[in-house]
């Protein structure tokens, strides 16, 4: 098969012909690599690693995006280019960013649950998320033994801040006690952070 013309798209790809059918475009570091010229003489077996290659640093490229945008965890990122592109490509380009140092699913892991700590989530639901994302066992747990064991403080901020005006609602105490159950708390926490709210709630009004 034979290049008859190439044309630069308007994202600065070379866009390859063969007569009247275009083939696909391949980015300015392929067409390079491949040193590609009109008129150039291509097996099958050529044009397939040609489109191949190009596919790989497309994904490349993608990926360095996504991580512009935000952190991701190495299954996040890899899901995400699934949408464009094959299993292959995808873990190329994934393993390739993890190689130069962009990809590191403990830091991800330990940034992410100070973020979620902050919003005020249970090391319940930090695990949950953690799972999610793919983090693996052992780095969650790691990561989570770090943390402070005793939950029922942040509990009870939860309750006078967020929680506060609904405990005074009608059935407001079995709302509350679900509301934070959910959330990945312990009951017995949240029922001892209860108890200790709604007994400084009366002395607060009496006085």
């Amino acid at each position: 098969m034979k290049i008859t013309e190439i044309k630069m798209t308007k994202k600065g790809r070379y866009a390859l012909f063969c007569g009247e059918e275009f083939l696909f475009s391949v980015d300015e570091s392929t067409f390079a690599d491949f040193g590609l010229h009109r008129d150039m003489e291509l097996s099958d077996a050529d044009l397939e690693q040609l489109r191949k290659s190009s596919e790989y640093r497309k994904a490349l490229n993608k990926g360095f995006t996504l991580l512009g945008v935000r952190d991701h965890s190495e299954y996040e990122l890899y899901t995400k280019l699934l949408k464009n592109f094959d299993e292959h490509t995808s873990a190329q380009a994934v393993a390739r960013i993890r190689e130069l140092g962009y990809l590191d699913d403990g830091e991800f892991a330990r940034r992410y649950t100070d973020e979620l700590l902050r919003k005020g989530k249970s090391a319940g639901e930090i695990r949950r998320r953690l799972s999610e994302k793919r983090i693996s066992r052992e780095t969650a747990e790691e990561i989570l033994s770090d943390l402070e064991t005793d939950e029922r403080p942040l509990i009870a901020g939860l309750i006078e801040g967020k929680y506060a005006a609904k405990l005074r609602e009608p059935n407001g105490r079995q709302k509350v006690y679900a509301a934070l159950l959910r959330r990945g708390f312990r009951s017995s926490d949240v029922s001892a952070a209860l108890r200790k709210f709604e007994v400084e709630d009366i002395e607060y009004t009496e006085e």
